[in-house]
């Protein structure tokens, strides 16, 4: 759609014809006639055109602005290079009005071209006129936003909203800021915070940034929300906040439906899972616990360590369940799966064996170590590293963990070098390392030529030459003890992975797995932010601000959002969960995208750049 001072000037450009005194005209000539019929019929192209070759024969300013004419009409007829082209040079003839038409112009035309930069180059030299200014400003808004200028674009729409007729229209302008800013915050664009003398710019850039958060974790959209009304009293953003970032007139249909039935939890609460259901469970209820009173699902917690999970199914259906949240383990999950003969939707806190395939109805969640051997080959293979060294415990886990990701690495261009386990149980790994980086075939080499020569020769093992990257798998245990034996043979330099079992939040004993690089959940890494607001937020829940947070507690957290966001479209894929961000895929499963950090000086450090390499 064309901005208004661009209607207004080819509506009035017969007048101004008719007005020019320069040239002495008394009447337009025909062909400008024709070509505003052109224009109006939609024959852009053919106006651009005739105005051009009217232009080619006026002196200015009227050739001037019959130019300004032609490079508009080329604009409507979606051909923004030909219209810049079109573009009169600045010179003589300009008078101010035309000065900033063209300036104006050109503007629009460089946005439609895509070149942001370009726009608000001219923008920014363009002063506002006295009068009828609102097209002047909103422009600038625009032009601000798409350079990335989210600062600028807040003035100019606070400068525009004086200009807006009614209060009609000024609610449309504050939702059309709010739409823009969170589209920026999404875009993660960067600007220099505005001083303190400016707190109604201040407040709607941390509003639109409220608002990308909100869509994506609502449950803490009402906390930030009270303490962003509590810094900006009064912020005219008030007025269009609650609409625009919660449901207006109480809770979506879904969510409503989900409050208004009761929601099963299967949980092993006794026995040796007893103390990890029961973080699941704490997490749960305090992430639904942000929702307001009326909308909290109607919890019903059945322990699968005192009844079958086949009876807590058949009772959470006859309890009327519209959502079935667990069990923990993959066996209990696919028993829930087979005792589910109604098909009641279900959230399962665990995976299902390897091509079984979830029915309709059914999620699947898990922390899943699989995911994370897939991340880091995905990782590595981004880094430029495509030659690996595979270092896993025996057992189902570390089979698991290894099929995920050589599976991974191959299909990324990728190659296994050498695969090797080792006991979980054990403290010695020395052959099982040798063996992976070729040590024991360098001490057999010199001994042939030492046997050769006859006499002892000088020598210094050395480890094979081709490996891009190490993976080493396993518990906090084992790999304080696998990451030195690397350094002691000539590895230390090679980039080496874990998994999140290696990290456990004790600095004194990761001194021993300095430099390894490794995925983990926000939870544990972000130390600032949403993530950051929420462990606090829960804290005593969980074992009070000096224990570990659990990272069960967390998976039970995620599993609070995600029985909302599968019933209520207003969330947005993917959610910012505790965590990772948590996506979903075809076959409805939970993908969680981890944060990703390298253990230095004994603590993790987030990497927003390349890693350090010991």
């Amino acid at each position: 759609m064309q901005p208004s001072f661009v209607r207004a000037a080819l509506m009035g450009l017969t007048l101004l014809l008719a007005a020019c005194s320069p040239l002495q005209v008394s009447a337009p000539p025909a062909s400008v006639e024709q070509a505003a019929r052109l224009a109006e019929r939609g024959d852009h192209a053919a106006a651009a055109a005739m105005y051009g070759e009217l232009a080619a024969t006026n002196p200015p300013p009227l050739g001037l602005q019959l130019a300004l004419s032609a490079a508009r009409q080329w604009l409507a007829a979606g051909k923004p290079d030909t219209a810049l082209a079109a573009l009169p040079p600045l010179g003589a003839g300009y008078t101010p009005a035309l000065t900033l038409e063209r300036g104006l112009l050109e503007t629009t035309v460089h946005l439609a071209r895509d070149k942001p930069a370009d726009a608000w180059k001219v923008m920014a030299t363009l002063a506002a006129p006295a009068t009828d200014a609102l097209p002047y400003w909103q422009l600038r808004q625009r032009a601000a936003f798409a350079a990335g200028r989210p600062v600028d674009a807040v003035r100019a729409a606070l400068t525009a909203e004086p200009l807006l007729i009614n209060d009609a229209e000024r609610t449309a302008q504050r939702r059309a800021l709010l739409g823009a800013l969170r589209q920026s915050a999404e875009r993660g664009t960067k600007y220099t915070v505005p001083p303190a003398n400016e707190p109604i710019v201040r407040g709607w850039l941390d509003l639109g940034t409220l608002a990308a958060t909100a869509a994506r974790s609502p449950l803490s959209a009402a906390r930030e929300l009270a303490a962003w009304r509590k810094r900006y009293p009064s912020h005219p953003g008030s007025s269009i906040y609650m609409a625009e970032l919660t449901t207006a007139g109480g809770p979506a249909p879904a969510l409503a439906a989900l409050a208004n039935v009761p929601v099963a939890v299967l949980l092993p609460l006794g026995g040796r899972n007893g103390a990890a259901a029961a973080l699941v469970r704490d997490g749960l209820q305090a992430a639904l616990s942000q929702l307001p009173e009326g909308q909290r699902p109607q919890l019903r917690i059945h322990d699968t360590s005192t009844m079958s999970v086949a009876d807590a199914v058949t009772k959470s259906q006859a309890d009327g369940a519209g959502l079935i949240i667990g069990p923990l383990t993959r066996d209990e999950a696919v028993a829930a799966v087979a005792a589910n003969t109604r098909g009641t939707p279900m959230l399962l806190l665990n995976s299902l064996p390897a091509g079984q395939l979830a029915p309709a109805n059914v999620w699947q969640y898990s922390l899943s170590p699989e995911d994370e051997a897939r991340q880091i080959a995905r990782h590595a293979l981004a880094q430029g590293h495509k030659r690996a060294l595979l270092i896993t415990p025996t057992g189902d886990w570390g089979t698991r963990v290894a099929a995920a990701f050589n599976s991974e690495l191959l299909a990324g261009g990728g190659k296994l070098l050498a695969q090797t386990t080792y006991d979980p149980q054990g403290t010695e790994f020395t052959a099982q390392i040798t063996a992976a980086l070729r040590i024991d075939e360098s001490r057999a080499r010199h001994k042939r030529v030492q046997d050769l020569v006859g006499g002892k020769l000088n020598f210094e093992s050395r480890r094979r030459a081709d490996v891009d990257f190490i993976f080493a798998a396993g518990q906090s245990l084992a790999l304080r003890q696998i990451r030195p034996q690397l350094r002691f043979f000539y590895a230390g330099d090679v980039p080496t992975y874990m998994t999140s079992d290696g990290y456990e939040p004790n600095p004194q004993a990761n001194r021993d797995i300095d430099g390894m690089l490794f995925p983990d959940m926000p939870w544990l890494l972000q130390e600032t932010g949403l993530v950051a607001d929420t462990r606090t937020a829960t804290q005593s829940t969980w074992g009070g601000p000096t224990a570990t947070p659990p990272r069960l507690y967390a998976f039970g957290y995620d599993a609070g959002q995600l029985a909302l966001a599968l019933r209520d479209p207003r969330w947005q894929w993917p959610l910012a969960g505790v965590t990772g961000r948590l996506a979903l895929d075809a076959e409805r499963r939970i993908r969680r995208e981890l944060d990703w950090a390298q253990m230095r000086s004994g603590k993790p450090v987030l990497l927003s750049a390349p890693p350090l390499i010991p």
